[in-house]
């Protein structure tokens, strides 16, 4: 195992946010159009589930660390600051640019259930809608923005890493120890057998599939072990082969891309840390992309997948930049300031 260094200035976890995104926006290019990439051709996963396989990986290895450098306020103070701001302001602008490609009328749309249901129930995920009322209608996906879906899961990880770790603090249990068996319980969760006809059944699916690359990164951060070695990569996509027709195919497969990540997070790579200096607009990418990629659909009809592809992502990255130096950065810059004070004994 490499020796543990410092978590932002000797990782490449930002470059690889970034390639995780402009994945999102090159697996959806031919997904919204029903069609198969070479990815998956090859592989048999979709490029987007593997993207956000890394995403959560890293968000592990990152939000562990954080849980252990603040205190419970100002843990839950940074996660909100760094989701909520963004996305709010990107439920709204969505909703409003997107009136322009509905067959409703302006104030038929605006004042439809949906459309309000979109702005704050996604906006806050307190009830998330990926639809706007009569748009994309020729397009073959209707969606507005069907990335949302995760972010449902990776607060629901947040809370349950929170949990983990205070459970195992106050009862003695070692942090690391106690985060990988929690992996493990997903793991055997999501390989029993269930009817998942029900959208509660589905949601707690996708928690266990997606809990387990989290597990990951968080147990790497907290066992103080960088990334795992080659031989540890290896066998996991071997294995990740081996049983890519079982019922156990998704667990080795995130769980061999998870491994994969955190190794080419550790790794010396020129060109990986070059993209890991630039402003961290993946964020915003992963959550402006879908809707302008809905547009380019109708908008450039008949364009090749690749071509909608590389246009989308010039057209989000306005959008991500302004998200990132105009909220995000502002927004994360106030988790210095204790909305919690601590509260101070009084001299008796």
């Amino acid at each position: 195992m490499q020796p543990p260094r410092s978590v932002r200035h000797a990782n490449n976890f930002q470059a690889l946010r970034w390639i995780a995104a402009c994945s999102v926006i090159l697996a959806h290019a031919y997904g919204l159009r029903d069609f198969q990439g070479i990815y998956t051709h090859f592989t048999g996963l979709d490029l987007g589930w593997t993207a956000v396989v890394m995403f959560f990986t890293i968000s592990g290895y990152l939000i562990n660390a954080s849980a252990h450098r603040r205190p419970a306020p100002e843990f839950w103070q940074a996660r909100f600051l760094r989701i909520f701001p963004g996305l709010i302001v990107c439920t709204t602008v969505t909703a409003v640019v997107v009136a322009a490609f509905s067959t409703l009328s302006f104030s038929a749309y605006f004042t439809n259930h949906q459309t309000l249901r979109y702005i704050f129930g996604s906006g806050t995920l307190l009830a998330t809608e990926y639809s706007l009322p009569g748009a994309f209608q020729g397009n073959v996906v209707k969606y507005a923005n069907g990335s949302l879906w995760t972010l449902r899961y990776e607060v629901a990880s947040y809370f349950t890493l929170f949990v983990v770790n205070v459970v195992s603090h106050r009862a003695g249990i070692n942090a690391a120890g106690a985060i990988i068996a929690c992996g493990f319980a997903c793991a055997i969760g999501y390989a029993l057998p269930t009817v998942l006809e029900h959208p509660i059944l589905v949601q707690a699916s996708n928690f266990l599939t997606l809990f387990i690359p989290f597990s990951i990164g968080a147990w790497f951060q907290a066992s103080k072990r960088s990334a795992p070695n080659f031989l540890a990569v290896l066998v996991t996509l071997v294995l990740a082969v081996a049983l890519a027709h079982s019922s156990v195919d998704t667990i080795f497969a995130a769980a061999s891309i998870s491994f994969l990540t955190l190794w080419m997070a550790f790794r010396a790579n020129g060109a990986l840390r070059k993209l890991d200096a630039l402003p961290d607009y993946s964020y915003g990418i992963y959550i402006y992309a879908y809707p302008i990629q809905q547009m380019t659909i109708v908008l450039l009809p008949g364009w090749a997948p690749l071509a909608q592809a590389i246009v989308s992502f010039l057209v989000t990255l306005l959008p991500a930049s302004l998200s990132w130096h105009f909220i995000e950065k502002p927004a994360m810059a106030l988790k210095s300031v204790r909305l919690f004070p601590a509260v101070r004994k009084t001299a008796q």
